[in-house]
């Protein structure tokens, strides 16, 4: 597998050649639908092409057209290009126009996803560009609109089927959630089609991801991503529980090689407050040093829901002391120790709230 390749500027002459040519005023050649597409357009209609494209791309409206004729002025210049590296040629030309643009790729295919650069908030739309076994350039939209394109993963199987990984992120109200889409190409075939997505149930809800080279167990995927848990308030800058969980390629596409709980005596906290709230005494002593911190734990009512919990303000998730505050009145100092790998409650008692 070839490394994938992000996104860098580098500056390019073919600019300079499109803007002197922009200022003819004509119309641009479309070439009609089921049109030769291995057909270039000539440098004047390219040049139009780009003018049009920035003209809109200030355009609420008329972005989403801008980011089309981009594509189309990319492509024909790639199939202008055959023997170039198509990452290599797709971030040199798109540089030159000084077009938003995140790609990844590698000699024989690119993702790359267009967004206006005056505004990159209004929207993003991502395609595939690809050489054929005959070497012909080869392109198609993708699914996945209005998203950050963070990385890609390229992977051949022994039966000559190819398949895409692409890594994109979404802004929410508590931070990036990660998406992974995979797309697949059979060798008889001359499209790309979704084969799998990866989103919150398999990734995670809130955090980072990140596509890599398969090392010796053959991870290619990794999340890193937090899940408020019922009865717990966390801002999202808070101390969280983080899951961890790794892909490997497998016949089915991304498949499940890990997945693991980060332990902190913070995770250790919510599970102990998750297991009171089930009535699950047993579970709850497992994340007791003692038998008596669980029968404390149920004096102070903390399997009764009386309100969110939440750590004190400049709280580590690490420390082995915590004060968790409950409700508008309550606090409580919580002691840890570690046996293994897994921290245990020793102690809890009130606490002043005065820290907050």
């Amino acid at each position: 597998m070839k490394r994938s390749t992000p996104y860098g500027a580098s500056a390019c002459a073919a600019l300079v050649l499109l803007l002197a040519v922009a200022g003819c005023d004509r119309k641009p050649r479309l070439v009609p639908e089921g049109a030769d597409s291995t057909t270039t357009m000539t440098a004047d209609s390219m040049a139009v092409y780009v003018q049009m494209a920035q003209q809109r791309w200030d355009s609420p409206d008329q972005i989403e057209e801008a980011a089309g004729l981009i594509a189309r002025v990319l492509f024909d210049d790639l199939r202008a290009h055959p023997d170039a590296s198509v990452i290599g040629r797709a971030r040199d030309f798109l540089d030159s126009l000084r077009t938003g643009a995140e790609l990844f790729g590698t000699d024989d295919l690119a993702v790359v996803n267009l967004f206006a650069r005056s505004n990159p908030t209004a929207g993003s739309w991502p395609w595939i560009a690809w050489r054929d076994a005959e070497g012909s350039l080869r392109s198609q939209a993708l699914d996945a609109i209005g998203m950050h394109l963070d990385g890609v993963s390229v992977d051949a199987d022994e039966g000559e089927n190819v398949r895409v990984a692409a890594l994109f992120t979404r802004t929410t109200g508590q931070g990036q959630s990660p998406y992974v889409f995979v797309w697949q190409k059979p060798p008889t075939g001359s499209m790309f089609r979704l084969a799998q997505s990866l989103g919150s149930d398999s990734l995670g809800t809130t955090g980072t991801a990140r596509l890599m080279d398969p090392g010796p167990s053959g991870v290619v995927l990794m999340s890193r991503t937090y899940q408020i848990m019922r009865g717990f308030s966390e801002c999202p800058s808070c101390p969280h529980i983080y899951r961890t969980r790794s892909f490997r390629w497998g016949a089915t596409g991304l498949v499940s090689a890990a997945d693991e709980v980060e332990n902190t005596p913070y995770s250790s906290f919510v599970q102990f407050i998750l297991a009171l709230s089930a009535g699950d005494r047993e579970l709850a002593a497992y994340h007791a040093a003692e038998p008596m911190v669980v029968e404390t734990a149920i004096g102070y009512q903390f399997g009764q829901s009386r309100g969110l919990w939440r750590l004190s303000p400049g709280s580590s998730a690490n420390a082995r002391e915590l004060i968790l505050l409950r409700g508008s009145s309550e606090a409580y100092k919580v002691q840890f120790t570690r046996r293994g790998e897994e921290w245990l409650i020793t102690s809890l008692e009130p606490s002043n709230r005065n820290i907050e």
